[in-house]
């Protein structure tokens, strides 16, 4: 069954079922998804069941319709799709049978805690958090600074590892890895990108890029340039091969490191802040590349962020508070 979300202020406030096989969409009362503002038109946007799918259309409306932030009158919704009808923020989902569709988790917290001595006291970041995230999900995990979210990503990423509780990677426990083995986990699975991108400045882009291929004995050397030049393309930044980051805005700089985690080809790519040190359109740019690199090659992307724009891009937010996952 397909819904209809209201975004607002980064939360779901009104989660409509498309039960019918037309959906009007306005001011007025006769409307079936009632937007309450003068700026809304009073009948204007339908959307409609047809054999091919879900389409939306203008009603003739004052102020139009924007779908993934471009004006149409008419147009075929898919998956996630943004519709925007100033003020209001909607997002089309098509419900399907997660199980069927995912199969088991890639990444399983079962009760995990993490807690820091501090003096005579105990800082607990973390409290019994049990999560699973499945392939090809693009989740943002959100909530306030010190909320917990970082902690959560590092043990997910294998950075770190839970006072208590369990971590699993594909089904294999996390404890008890020794640090090759770890170093090995994440060069083969996970991918990361960091707030503050963590490239070498020394290194050109197509050298940072390289860096982490060159612990890998498997690829070869005409394979690495293979995979550097692509990743290159892939994030639009293949003439900028021979730059090194101070030659670079932050916004490219941060295409870098997303091509980094994208050449040694992780299945999960974990993203702290990404778009926290750029400008708004930069920002906006950087998660339309990696919301683009999910629905094509299917890699599964989890955030941790308090960027409204990420949680209103991802196909699920969990929030957090005090170390705690709230419903």
């Amino acid at each position: 069954m397909a819904r209809i979300l209201i975004w607002q202020d980064g939360s779901v406030v009104q989660d409509v079922g498309l039960h019918r096989n037309a959906f009007t969409i306005g001011r007025g009362n006769e409307c079936d998804l009632q937007l309450v503002d003068l700026r809304v038109s009073r009948r204007h946007a339908r959307i409609c069941r047809t054999a091919e799918g879900f389409l939306i259309e203008d009603l003739d409306s004052q102020n139009g319709i924007l779908v993934n932030e471009e004006m149409v009158r008419q147009s075929t919704l898919r998956d996630r799709d943004r519709i925007r009808i100033p003020p209001f923020l909607l997002q089309f989902v098509i419900e399907t049978d997660a199980e069927a569709q995912q199969g088991p988790p890639i990444v399983e917290v079962i009760d995990a805690s993490k807690k820091y001595p501090l003096g005579k006291q105990e800082v607990v970041a973390l409290s019994d958090i049990t999560l699973e995230i499945y392939r090809g999900e693009f989740l943002a995990l959100a909530g306030p600074s010190g909320s917990g979210k970082s902690t959560l990503l590092n043990l997910i990423g294998c950075i770190d590892t839970p006072t208590s509780g369990r971590v699993r990677i594909k089904g294999e426990d996390v404890q008890g890895k020794d640090v090759d083995e770890l170093a090995d986990l994440r060069l083969d699975t996970l991918g990361f990108v960091f707030q503050t991108f963590n490239l070498l400045p020394v290194l050109t882009a197509e050298e940072n890029v390289e860096y982490p291929l060159l612990q890998k004995k498997d690829i070869d050397r005409a394979e690495r340039k293979q995979r550097v030049q692509k990743a290159l393309e892939e994030v639009g930044l293949a003439r900028f091969a021979r730059h090194r980051p101070n030659e670079m805005s932050g916004g490219q700089r941060q295409r870098v490191a997303i091509a980094r985690a994208l050449a040694t080809r992780p299945e999960i790519i974990l993203a702290d802040e990404p778009t926290a040190n750029l400008d708004h359109q930069t920002g906006a740019e950087i998660l339309a590349l990696m919301r683009n690199l999910n629905e094509r090659d299917g890699v599964t992307f989890v955030f941790s962020t308090h960027d409204p724009r990420v949680m209103e891009m991802a196909n699920r937010v969990v929030q957090l508070t005090d170390g705690r996952i709230i419903d």
